[in-house]
């Protein structure tokens, strides 16, 4: 069994979220949303429309409701 610390395994998440284009602490992990309920899709609309409007502005990310 190979034994590693837990600095040499941070360090070899960071090395495979780079490799996969993300850094530091702007991961977002990709979901189409090509399976949620419609529930799930309002419930999603109204929670950036609530957050646009306090913002006063619009969400500017674009979701896939």
């Amino acid at each position: 069994m190979r034994r590693t610390t837990l600095k040499e395994l941070g360090q070899s998440i960071e090395r495979n979220k780079a490799e996969l284009g993300y850094s530091e602490q702007d991961y977002v992990a990709r979901n189409s949303g090509e399976f949620r309920t419609e529930s799930k899709r309002a419930l999603l609309r109204n929670i950036a429309a609530a957050a646009a409007v306090e913002r006063g502005e619009e969400p500017p990310f674009k979701a896939n409701y």
